[in-house]
């Protein structure tokens, strides 16, 4: 079970339960809370914590052994109180919580229980981890009583082929649903504030796609194509053309190079052709909902049917897919409604809102967004709980209205955060450092430099917190690799969980030869918890990235039960004859006890 959960927690995004991340031993130092992810698997609720102990090692109830240190998953289960009515009181009929120090001072005394740091844990932490369990119980269904065989299917349980435990599946990312009707022949019309990625996503996606952005003062003939009033020849639109010509052959293409015209009858033949193809053609309407409805009214034919209305009628290749961008009213003051009938065209609408975690894995990992903004974004993520809220990522997404609420000094309306930012900022510090490097800014006070960018470009609290975020001291792979971190001790790394995150994250950088040494110095300063966020983002959704993180895992395994091999055996525990038969024996096994040791 333990192995289980530890694989879905990559993927766990409920809010958890707090507890203090001090050392069992740190007692004069303050609480500090630190947040563990919940997960929900097979109907049960657990939370992963990490051992604690003032011991080597210490048996569960479960009948394992944890060492200090190691992480251990535990079912949530709902506080029982014992309830004196008369009285008002309530008292829980375990301990439901301990290690939380009764007063900061060093004499642990005090006339005012108000102020102590219990006190406030539990008004301030405690109470709200307990409202998250109210209600938890068994959610074992019926069917699961009366047992699988008289279990009546449902209709997608009769054409699911997939014999994925329920509880196993995962759902999709926006983008993964997107590409799934794209995929399908399926037109999407995307709305959303501006700065979310919503063309960017379909780009990277289909990076050859047909671009057309549309505008109030556009020609129609960009659309629709056009006639030559000398000839009476009709001309279609360049984008047709392309789209046509994606799907001819080498002969068809030149025949329509020699005379346009020849393109009508090889579009009848290139669409039967097209209706086999895997290949999916993606014309992207740009900011349709930002132009009038004479200029939407353009397209309800290529919507619908894929046909471009030029003398009597283009037909595009079947696998044409139309996808459509643009902002709400309450987003965009240009922004139009969309007429009904070409609202209906579209086989799918998605209003979309920005997701973090979708834009870390999906765009600033892919992208190579600066580590910098990367290690900001993704340490304020881990440490709300991984909340896609818009109330809870400001740091990241604030909506339009924000700024209205905020003006600056001279009375304008203030910045607002939006993923298109955070993108700029990257590309901005890349310059930045460059320049530096090289020697463009000798005699200048680059703090102020770099300091006025970033608020040309964040509301004035984000800048100076991004900032300060920026530039803590870190270390390079290249300085790792060179050996400079080897007088480190985990006192050398800052307490606070968020500075810690951009030691962390300056580490991204590293290329495939660096990440082992970039390993080493996480596992070997840092908690475990780093070292299992380092591996996910640093791999990303990269097969040989993962690959590689794959491989030093296996090893790391290897070399850790090894050494315990030899350590069992020095004590005099092992009933081996020797080390090297266990070493033997252990090489035998397969990955998964390997990873399981």
């Amino acid at each position: 079970m333990q192995k289980k959960l530890e694989k879905e927690y990559r993927r766990a995004t409920e809010k958890g339960y707090t507890t203090d991340s001090r050392k069992y031993n740190e007692y004069d130092k303050p609480f500090e809370e630190q947040m563990h992810m919940g997960l929900t698997y097979n109907g049960k609720r657990y939370v992963r914590v990490k051992a604690n102990l003032c011991e080597n090692k210490v048996t569960l109830s479960n009948g394992q052994e944890y060492k200090n240190g190691d992480y251990v998953w535990v079912e949530v289960a709902p506080v029982k109180w014992l309830i004196d009515e008369e009285a008002k009181i309530m008292l829980s009929d375990k301990i439901i919580f301990a290690g939380v120090q009764f007063n900061e001072k060093s004499d642990y005394k005090t006339e005012n229980f108000e102020e102590v740091r219990i006190k406030r844990f539990m008004d301030e932490i405690f109470s709200k981890d307990l409202e998250q369990v109210r209600g938890i119980g068994s959610l074992e269904k019926e069917s699961d009583k009366t047992g699988e065989k008289n279990k009546k299917k449902s209709r997608i349980e009769k054409l699911n082929p997939d014999k994925t435990n329920y509880a196993d599946r995962t759902k999709m990312t926006d983008t993964e649903i997107i590409h799934n009707w794209i995929e399908s022949g399926e037109s999407v019309l995307l709305r959303g504030p501006s700065g979310i990625g919503k063309t960017e996503r379909i780009k990277s996606l289909y990076p050859d796609l047909i671009y057309m952005k549309l505008t109030n003062n556009m020609f129609p003939e960009k659309v629709v194509g056009s006639t030559n009033l000398q000839t009476g020849q009709d001309i279609p639109p360049n984008f047709a053309k392309t789209a046509i010509m994606q799907e001819a052959t080498e002969e068809e293409k030149k025949l329509i190079e020699e005379n346009i015209q020849n393109i009508y009858k090889i579009a009848d033949t290139v669409y039967e052709r097209s209706k086999t193809s895997d290949k999916k053609i993606v014309i992207l309407l740009d900011e349709l909902l930002n132009v009038k409805p004479a200029v939407q009214c353009l397209v309800y034919t290529l919507v619908l049917n894929r046909i471009v209305e030029i003398g009597n009628g283009l037909k595009l290749p079947d696998n044409v897919v139309i996808v459509a961008t643009g902002n709400q009213k309450k987003y965009s003051n240009v922004a139009e409604d969309l007429a009904e009938p070409l609202e209906k065209r579209f086989d799918h609408i998605v209003d979309m809102m920005p997701k973090v975690g979708e834009w870390i894995t999906d765009y600033a990992i892919p992208k190579k967004v600066h580590s910098g903004v990367l290690g900001y974004i993704l340490s304020n993520y881990l440490s709300k709980g991984k909340s896609e809220n818009i109330e809870d990522m400001g740091y990241f997404y604030e909506e339009p209205d924000v700024g209205e609420k905020n003006l600056d000094e001279n009375g304008c309306n203030g910045r607002t955060n939006d993923p298109r930012g955070w993108s700029s900022i990257s590309n901005m510090l890349n310059n930045f450092e460059r320049n530096l490097e090289s020697g463009k800014y000798e005699g200048k006070d680059v703090e102020d430099i770099l300091k006025r960018s970033i608020k040309s470009k964040l509301r004035l609290e984000w800048a100076e917190e991004f900032f300060d975020y920026y530039n803590l001291p870190t270390l390079t792979p290249e300085e790792v690799v060179q050996g400079i971190g080897k007088g480190y001790s985990e006192a050398d790394l800052p307490e606070n969980i968020n500075e810690r995150y951009a030691y962390i994250m300056a580490l991204l950088t590293a290329n495939e030869s660096q990440v082992e040494a970039c390993r080493e110095f996480i596992r070997k300063y840092c908690d475990p918890e780093y070292l299992s966020i380092y591996d996910i983002y640093w791999a990303g959704n990269d097969e040989r990235k993962m690959e590689k993180i794959s491989e030093l895992q296996e090893l790391s395994s290897q070399l850790h039960n090894i050494k315990e091999t030899e350590k069992y055996a020095q004590e005099g525990v092992t009933s081996y004859t020797n080390i090297g038969q266990m070493y033997n024996e252990f090489l035998t096994k397969d990955k998964e006890s390997v990873r399981g040791e």
